[in-house]
């Protein structure tokens, strides 16, 4: 039997923007379950509001598939999930390391954040969507924590913009279809915020006027959660305001019907594909 109360998945909820989502939700009575890599914080955290803390490596299918599977096991609903978690480059794809100068060979880029802020992602859409098909009455809202350096350059951590960037087109592309399933797909595009991924108190480098509070961000994960006409959308919160941002215009007629009404086309030419390669496979 499902549980009576709403229930939801935030991963990276152990702090900043996941952490005031959680809270948040608690204070309407919601079952959450905090989801994080880091046990001692993610504990601490979820004892502090009342939550439900599974560690998680969102970075390995199997943990992930653990957390929604022995959610849903135990409170037979999931309604919302947020996923949050995410990291930065860590390692600059610029420098050239003492290593590499002495092999005089470059050595393969670090894309660890690339695991965690896309594929990571990625793997939690598909895992939230099969889950929220089983609720007794179908549906939920996924909100994806994308940035501002999604939707402008940034060169201080371009892997990180280029993921951020990605999970704007991601949510875009796959929101309609998951919409007849009654699950609505957004994303959330913070400015700067005190968050774990900053390195150091991001106070002491940064004017006050610049940081966005995380209240201006759990309000716009509310504003998705409770209007059910938002879907395949993206808001850009900065300072105290939301931003909707629309796509970019298309340049003509053919470009507007390629992206919007050619997907019979492209439905015959991958059955003709695909039955091609079965009968290479015989």
């Amino acid at each position: 039997m499902a549980s009576d109360s709403k229930v939801a998945i935030i991963t990276g909820g152990a702090s900043g923007i996941g952490l005031a989502i959680a809270t948040d939700l608690k204070t309407k009575n919601w079952t959450v379950i905090i989801a994080d890599i880091n046990p001692t914080t993610g504990l601490s955290a979820a004892t502090s509001i009342g939550a439900i803390f599974h560690q998680t490596d969102v970075s390995s299918w199997d943990s992930q598939l653990s957390l929604f599977k022995t959610t849903f096991q135990k409170y037979g609903r999931l309604d919302f999930f947020a996923a949050n978690a995410g990291i930065d480059d860590k390692k600059s794809i610029y420098e050239e390391t003492e290593e590499e100068k002495e092999r005089d060979e470059p050595a393969q880029p670090y894309l660890k954040v690339i695991d965690v802020d896309f594929v990571a992602v990625v793997w939690g859409v598909k895992l939230a969507s099969w889950y929220m098909r089983r609720n007794e009455k179908k549906g939920g809202v996924v909100v994806l924590t994308s940035s501002a350096a999604g939707l402008y350059p940034m060169a201080t951590n371009p892997l990180y913009a280029g993921c951020k960037a990605a999970l704007i087109n991601f949510a875009r592309s796959v929101s309609s279809t998951y919409a007849t399933d009654s699950i609505r797909v957004n994303v959330i595009c913070p400015a700067l915020v005190p968050t774990a991924i900053f390195p150091g108190n991001l106070r002491d480098f940064f004017p006050e006027e610049h940081i966005t509070p995380v209240s201006t961000i759990v309000s716009a994960y509310n504003k998705f959660i409770d209007d059910e006409s938002l879907t395949g959308r993206v808001v850009e919160c900065a300072q105290d305001q939301h931003y909707f941002r629309k796509q970019v215009e298309y340049p003509s007629e053919s470009q507007r019907w390629m992206n919007e009404d050619s997907g019979e086309c492209w439905g015959r030419a991958y059955k003709v594909y695909f039955a091609n390669a079965e009968k290479g496979k015989k």
